[in-house]
Parts: C-alpha cells; structure tokens; sequence
C-alpha cells in the first residue's frame, strides 16, 4: 500500500511531506467518498436498500455538504416519506425507487433507454432516473419486445438520435441483439429478473446477452439500470470535446443556465389552471424545461400536450424571470398565455407523472405551491390584463426606463 499510495501522491503533485486532503465524510456507519465525482465523473449515489431512512437521510446530507446535488436509489416507500420530510422539493419516483435532491447537472448527451416490456418498467425507469439526474438527456421507449419486431423497427430513428442505447429485458433477452444489429448506436445491455422458471431470475437473459453476435453490446448485471447508467454517463463525458481555441474556451467558460417554459390557462371564472405532480409537494403550473434545440414556446406547446392530453394555443409571453435558487443554479423561467379553457374540454393527466388538477383563485396559490411560481403567475395575470410582458429578477420586477414596470 506505502507504493500505491506515494504513486496518488505524485499524480497529484504532492511530495513524500505534503498533507492530502481528506476525501471522506465519516459519519459513524458510512464514510462518503466526497471526492468520488472528480475522480471518476460520477458522484457517490447512496444505495438505499438496507438502510434505515434514517441513515439514508444522513448520507444525502452529507453529500449535499459537499455537492449541489445528492442521488439515491434502490429507495423503498418508507424511506421517500423520510427524504420528503427532509426535503419537500426532493424528486421522489416510486417506480424507479429513486430520489434526487437538487438540480441535474447541464446537459452531457442524450441517451434512449428502450425496454421490453411493462414488467421491466422498475429497472428502465431507474436507468433513465440516473442518466437524467447525472445530465443526461433521456428518451423512454417502452414495449418493443422482440414478440412484435414492427414496433421496434417504428422507433429506429430515435434510437439512431441517442448518444447511447440502454436496452431492458428479461425473458430470453433477445431484444438487445436484435437492437444492438440494428443501429449504429452503442448498447448497453441490461438484463432482468423478469420470466419464467427457465429464465432462473435473470440468468437466461444475461447469458443470452453476454453471447450477443451483434457488435457493440455490453452488458450489466441483472436488474442492474444504475450501472448502465453509470456506463452511458461516463461515455458520454469522455465524448465531450475540449475546447482549443480562443473562442471556445470563452464559449466553455460561460455561465450555465436552463429555461423553463409555464403556461397560463384560466378558466372562465378567472381560476389557474394548477397540477399535481406524483414526484413532489407542491403543485406546478403545465409546462417544463426546454429540451435542446427547442424554442420556449415550442417547450410550452409540447408540455401542454403531454400533461394535459389537448393542443393549447400558445399566446404570447407574459413573463419572463431570471431566477436563482439554491442547489439549483440559475435558470430563465417563462409564462406563456394558454388562454381561457371552456368547461367542456377533457382533460387527460399521464397518471405516473400527475395525480389531479384544479383551478386555483390567485390568492390562494399560496397554500399549494412555492412562494416564487405563486409571484410568477400573478404578475402573469397582470400582464395579461395590462396587455404587457413583465420580467422578474427572483421575484421582483425590473423597471423600465420610464420607472413602470416591464
């Protein structure tokens, strides 16, 4: 060990004298390696299962003493209810059995998580919750088992477009040859414990994976999505290109902001319309991030659709605000006008992401939602009424040059 550790020394600079600093946060039952994510890019993610929600919690506050973000998985529903109550604006997904405290890093690369079936949704889900919480931008596709080849053909493109495939099955876990023979993109895949007797948990699946004649398929341990997420992650920052030039690293060096795109839609009584995630404490307003390459109002259209199930006409931008919260970083936050919406319209919530909606008189956003998104869509009613566009910085309105507000 006296070898390993005077060869550390040197590849950091430091001399037989110097003092390294300590990397771990011992906290009595788990010592956090801190220094995890400038090491190997991936940050140390707490392994929930097994844990008490009490030590669970103490490790993700200890990670955050160190980072802008904590990651969990593997997280049980008693243990969601403790992180919860420790962190109201924590995002909790019950089928991935993933927590994450804190803001995503900037966008790395997209990567498609393709699964084969309903049954493996747990493991997909908890791969895509990774590579999306470590900055990767992700694409689900789900049952395209090799049962109907067709479907899998109907989604080519897409998987074309990733970075990286990560492909979910169980059963015979054929799916990841036929997918690895099909696209350019490289695969990795995971098998589950998915299946019947014959399929002995997982093992029928792994050992048809790990025998794949298509080229450029990997392979992980069973049920495994957090470790082929792990893998895409890494790859894809091992792809990301170092700036050369003068103007690059100016480009490189410049401030990291997302943009967010709400929608305000009243109803005739002059009620917001308001939704509530699964994911989350408070309730939101329809709308969400950007995606790369999309406009603000292209986000806020698309949203719309999803969360609500109908095409809203998108006006014009009521507000803008320029916002920084802690353990989130600074981002651009808009609301779009969605109009009025007749009573006679439907409609649809996906029922994994939103539990309800309700209209909501401005007075009272305050009891269900934060303080800034409640400040956000009052000055988004004003602007409406004033027939004006009102810009925010956290919160208060910047003036004009005449004094008024813009």
């Amino acid at each position: 060990m006296a070898g390993v550790t005077e060869e550390l020394r040197a590849s950091n600079g430091l001399g037989t004298g110097d003092q390294v600093r300590d990397a771990v946060l011992d906290l009595g039952f788990a010592r956090l390696d801190i220094d995890r994510v400038e090491r190997t890019g991936i940050p140390e993610v707490v392994y929930a299962e097994g844990k008490t929600p009490d030590q669970v919690v103490s490790c993700l506050a200890g990670l955050l003493e160190n980072a802008p973000m904590a990651l969990a998985t593997r997280v049980e529903a008693h243990t969601a209810e403790a992180i919860r109550l420790r962190w109201p604006d924590a995002d909790l997904d019950s089928v991935a059995r993933c927590a994450l405290i804190g803001a995503a890093p900037a966008e790395i690369g997209r990567v498609a998580v393709l699964s084969a079936g309903t049954s493996d949704a747990s493991v997909a889900a908890e791969a895509a919750f990774v590579a999306r919480a470590l900055g990767a931008a992700v694409t689900r596709i789900e049952d395209i088992g090799v049962a109907g080849l067709h479907r899998l053909m109907a989604v080519r493109a897409d998987l074309e477009a990733a970075d990286l495939v990560i492909v979910v099955a169980g059963m015979d876990g054929a799916l990841a040859s036929a997918v690895g023979g099909l696209v350019s993109t490289p695969v990795v895949a995971v098998p589950t414990s998915v299946g019947y007797g014959a399929a002995f948990e997982g093992l029928a699946a792994l050992l048809t994976m790990l025998n794949s004649c298509a080229p450029g398929v990997v392979v992980t341990n069973i049920d495994n999505g957090f470790g082929a997420a792990a893998f895409a992650v890494k790859v894809l920052l091992r792809g990301g290109r170092t700036p050369t030039t003068r103007t690059e690293y100016f480009y490189a060096g410049l401030p990291q902001r997302y943009v967010g795109s709400g929608v305000l839609i009243t109803d005739e009584a002059g009620g917001i319309l308001m939704v509530e995630p699964t994911y989350k404490a408070t309730w939101e307003v329809p709308g969400g991030v950007t995606e790369k390459s999309e406009s603000t109002s292209s986000a806020a259209r698309r949203e719309c659709q999803e969360e609500l199930g109908i095409v809203v006409n998108v006006g014009r931008p009521l507000v803008i605000e320029h916002q920084t919260v802690p353990g989130r970083g600074d981002s651009i936050m808009f609301i779009y006008d969605g109009g009025v919406l007749s009573q006679d319209v439907e409609l649809t919530l996906p029922a994994a992401e939103l539990r309800r909606y309700r209209f909501v008189a401005p007075l009272d956003l305050d009891a269900i939602t934060s303080p800034r998104l409640a400040t956000r869509l009052r000055a988004a009613l004003r602007a409406r009424t004033e027939e004006t566009m009102i810009e925010l910085h956290n919160g208060v309105p910047v003036s004009g040059p005449a004094g008024t507000d813009c």
